[in-house]
């Protein structure tokens, strides 16, 4: 088997792996967002759902974002909005501001 093939099978099982890491981050954090805001279950899922939807946001935008600055920069900008997102929710006071 070539190395290139090896190299794109590793690199997306660790996106995968990666990825389920968040949803196992977000269901040990869940209740304890739930207990501070007092989330209702339609409000847990929506959050749930968002993380869903970054995700697919990401997968759709991170090949335009590659070919277009280059994989570094693309890296770069995705730990920017990851750091932004960490910020935002940690600063955020009600449930909209965590649905935002």
């Amino acid at each position: 088997m070539h190395t290139f093939y090896v190299q794109a099978i590793l690199t997306a099982s660790l996106g995968g792996i990666l990825y389920g890491y968040d949803m196992g981050v977000i269901s040990g954090a869940l209740p304890l967002l739930s207990a501070y805001f007092r989330l209702t279950p339609q409000q847990e899922e929506l959050i749930v759902s968002l993380l869903y939807f970054g995700g697919g946001v990401g997968a759709a935008t991170g090949g335009f974002l590659c070919d277009r600055f280059g994989r570094k920069f693309a890296i770069l900008i995705t730990d920017v909005m990851f750091g932004l997102g960490a910020l935002w929710l940690y600063s955020a006071n009600t449930v909209n501001g965590v649905m935002a």
